[in-house]
């Protein structure tokens, strides 16, 4: 994630997409996260090539403390004592999905995708995250967060909506799938968890 700054092209009148850098936290977070909002397939068609995982893993942390403090008045400070573990266990869930998502695009398609830029797709597409404590958001944020991953499959990599669909799609079946199962085994164990 790269510091561009904002500038008129001169053939369109439009501006250019801003990305996040730790380095310049109070000139580009709050741009950055404008121009996703506002264009994300622009915003992933133009972001620059990751080399390093430092500036998203910054930008994913930002989304976390502000999960963690949004859902203060809804789980008083649950989630604010719980940071470090949310933190971490976010960071290595991000790097699994990006790796996931990196062998999943250079398997099935023509395109390549490294590592490092899937964890930039999927660092600035947990934006909508943030808001996920708040109840009856959760499952709005999470739909907006696939939203934002298909997007960024279709822009950055050059796939086609439904071959970037069936490569997200795929694990969240088969997560919801194991999820029903590892519930109605639980519920059979311990019938009370029934009532």
């Amino acid at each position: 994630m790269s510091d561009i700054n904002e500038q008129d092209d001169s053939a369109g009148g439009k501006a250019q997409a801003v990305y996040f850098s730790g380095n310049a936290l109070t000139t580009s977070l709050l741009p950055a996260i404008r121009s996703l909002l506002t264009g994300p397939h622009d915003f992933f068609a133009n972001m620059p090539r990751a080399i390093y995982y430092r500036d998203a893993m910054f930008f994913v942390s930002i989304v976390i403390f502000v999960f963690s403090f949004a859902s203060i008045p809804w789980f008083s400070m649950t989630f604010l004592f719980l940071l470090p573990v949310t933190w971490g266990v976010t960071l290595i869930s991000l790097w699994l999905w990006s790796r996931y998502m990196s062998w999943a695009v250079k398997t099935f398609t023509d395109s390549k995708l490294s590592s490092a830029n899937a964890f930039q797709i999927s660092g600035y597409a947990a934006l909508p995250m943030s808001l996920a404590a708040i109840p009856y958001l959760g499952m709005l944020t999470a739909l907006a967060n696939l939203y934002l991953l298909w997007a960024g499959l279709v822009a950055y990599c050059k796939l086609t909506g439904g071959m970037a669909a069936l490569i997200l799609l795929v694990p969240v079946v088969l997560l919801a799938v194991m999820s029903a199962v590892f519930a109605s085994l639980m519920i059979q164990v311990l019938p009370q968890l029934a009532s």
